[in-house]
């Protein structure tokens, strides 16, 4: 970390309030072959909840994700989920918000997943099914059925004209066709908070791809953090993690800054 960076963070984590808020996939959580066997380390976990019982502390997983998949990771804990790129979230007060603006889009995913069915059993694709944004994989297919799953794509995606079609390397994703991204969600939850003209509050996001470069941009705007993990993405941080593991070990780290004893028992609680 820069000399900068350090003397920032150094003023920064003592501000009164903190909002932490971190991508999941690739953040927190290593990338599976099936993304619904994903899990992010109990550890990971345990060192979230921590940070989430503290006062004025705010702790949130802002992801592609929905809610549903969200809760079988962090359980009971007081952790905000902001599901769907921030478009849904539930506070730990148990309050549920949906953006408007997805509500239109939903027949349309209940069609649309019923359409990618039909190509997966011979294609060896994967749906990610994130309830308002869905993920086609396809790292499994063998190479010569590719061409065929993207005529099936390309046909099945004119059929839904209001839904955006984002290509990746090895997948495609269909999202609601509107202007949304994960600084807007991150900005519902710090206005939820109270928090977005507060000058006392360290904002602090962690992402690892291209996606997160608004949550980036939101917490630096505030003269917050920006962690970037792995190297996937090479937009604006402040500080590098090398992969989700490491990510874990800081949040550890910034646990044993606002409460040592809250850091000790997690780090007994570990032990065993």
């Amino acid at each position: 970390m820069e000399a900068e960076v350090r003397e920032r963070l150094g003023k920064l984590l003592h501000k009164k309030n903190w909002l932490l808020v971190s991508d999941r996939d690739g953040t927190l959580a290593p990338y599976t072959v099936d993304p619904a066997a994903s899990r992010m380390p109990a550890s990971t976990v345990k060192t979230l909840a921590a940070l989430a019982e503290l006062p004025d502390t705010h702790v949130a997983l802002l992801s592609a994700r929905s809610i549903t998949f969200l809760l079988t990771d962090i359980g009971d804990a007081p952790i905000t989920l902001a599901g769907s790129y921030g478009t849904e979230i539930l506070y730990p007060d148990k309050q549920r918000i949906t953006e408007p603006g997805v509500l239109p889009f939903k027949n349309a995913f209940e069609s649309l997943r019923l359409k990618l069915r039909e190509i997966l059993p011979a294609a060896r694709t994967i749906i990610d099914d994130n309830e308002l944004s869905i993920c086609l994989h396809y790292h499994l297919t063998p190479p010569e059925m590719m061409p065929e799953v993207e005529r099936e794509v390309d046909k099945i995606a004119a059929e839904f004209p209001i839904l955006r079609r984002r290509r990746m390397a090895t997948s495609v994703e269909f999202l609601p066709d509107f202007d949304w991204d994960k600084g807007r969600g991150l900005a519902r939850v710090t206005e939820h908070f109270n928090l977005a003209d507060d000058k006392d509050t360290f904002f602090l996001f962690a992402g690892d791809t291209e996606a997160d470069e608004p949550g980036f941009e939101y917490v630096l705007s505030r003269g917050g953090t920006a962690v970037r993990v792995g190297n996937q993405f090479s937009g604006h941080k402040d500080y590098s993690c090398d992969n989700p593991e490491v990510a874990g070990q800081l949040f550890q780290q910034l646990l044993a800054i606002r409460s040592p004893e809250k850091f000790k028992e997690l780090h007994a609680s570990l032990s065993f």
